[in-house]
């Protein structure tokens, strides 16, 4: 048994892991038939799988399918299959903000997440290291709905994938907040807060999206929120997939983090840098 626990709620209902996992196969499916009516083949260790081949894996082989394949496509061969997914995608974020009226409150999808035996710091690490790898393969493992995914300088990411479960993937270009101003008052004893705006990334269109996500050690754990706001103007079946598609990431981020052991001068290091993000917060 996992000497761990991961606990998720939304709206005062408990999650269970069981249903996240079951989302998240119901979502390898539905891209397993994008790519196949894109005539996209998909290959499991080098054989290629028929669509009912592929609905029949278990979905630790339906993960490493489709992760192998991505990589193998790679980035630009990506962007350009999936270019008219893209345009649709950007002409919906663009009819959004074009309606959104700033006199209106947001909108919110918040999922709260708590755990034992699972870091702050262990998560953190999981985090640099997707920053590190910047490939394919392992943003496609933590959410099959990860399209494309390039880390660049500052914590700027620009990433394909189909947000909230909404329709098509959508190409974005997520960068830290500039001014901090947050969608809503931060928990008096966030730890870390993590907030951006959200881009169309081949034009620069604020897409109106915004993130916060606010995190909190505790003795043998964490607690985090991940929130993420949109305009009046956006259905909200984008805010209630959005809702399950932080769940599966996010349970597969820390089920990846669980594996990180921090060294001696890691935590030290981290003490010290959370400590001055902590001070710069309240600035």
């Amino acid at each position: 048994m996992a000497d761990y626990t991961i606990k998720f709620s939304v709206d005062g209902r408990t999650i269970l892991q069981s249903e996240i996992l079951d989302m998240e196969l119901s979502r390898y499916h539905h891209v397993f038939d994008v790519f196949a009516s894109k005539g996209i083949d998909i290959n499991l260790n080098g054989k290629k799988q028929s669509l009912s081949e592929l609905k029949a894996l278990s979905l630790d082989d339906a993960k490493l399918a489709l992760a192998q394949t991505r990589e193998s496509i790679g980035k630009p061969k990506t962007l350009e299959l999936f270019k008219p997914e893209i345009e649709r995608s950007d002409e919906m974020w663009q009819t959004i903000a074009k309606n959104a009226d700033p006199n209106q409150p947001l909108q919110q999808a918040i999922v709260e997440v708590e755990t034992d035996n699972i870091s702050l710091i262990q998560f953190m690490l999981f985090n640099q290291s997707l920053a590190k790898e910047n490939n394919l393969y392992l943003p496609s493992m933590i959410h099959p709905e990860h399209y494309y995914f390039d880390a660049q300088k500052g914590g700027r990411q620009v990433i394909m994938e189909t947000f909230g479960m909404y329709k098509d993937p959508s190409y974005l270009d997520l960068q830290p907040a500039a001014i901090k101003k947050y969608p809503i008052t931060p928990d008096a004893d966030d730890d870390l807060i993590m907030a951006g705006d959200t881009f169309l990334a081949d034009s620069g269109i604020n897409t109106t999206i915004v993130g916060m996500h606010q995190l909190k050690n505790k003795p043998n754990g964490m607690k985090v929120k991940l929130g993420v706001f949109l305009p009046q103007s956006a259905p909200k079946e984008i805010l209630e997939g959005h809702k399950w598609h932080l769940m599966v990431e996010f349970n597969n981020g820390l089920h990846f983090a669980v594996k990180k052991q921090p060294n001696f001068f890691q935590k030290m290091i981290f003490k010290t840098v959370l400590k001055k993000l902590k001070k710069d917060m309240k600035k």
